[in-house]
């Protein structure tokens, strides 16, 4: 693959590459893109994670109604009032 990078790119990897710090213009590119591949993994195993959880929970047959959970949350709620505030 051939890159033709704007003038101001070009002058700063070829700088790299004559002060010595890079030995070629690929490794400059290489180590400049480094972070942004670190992200996009990191960006991909959330999202792998967080399709794995949207599966589970598609797969749990509990589905309740968000009606239900309410009045779940509600009941543990009223509860734990009753039981006073050490209670938690």
């Amino acid at each position: 693959m051939a890159v033709k990078l704007p003038p101001d790119i070009a002058e700063l990897v070829t700088a790299r590459v004559e002060s010595g710090d890079f030995a070629s213009p690929e490794e400059v590119v290489r180590a400049a893109m480094a972070p942004w591949i670190a992200r996009e993994q990191a960006r991909a195993a959330t999202l792998d994670e967080l399709r794995a959880k949207i599966a589970e929970g598609d797969a749990d047959p509990t589905d309740e109604t968000p009606d239900e959970i309410r009045d779940h949350l509600d009941r543990v709620a009223a509860s734990l009032q009753r039981q006073g505030p050490n209670a938690a």
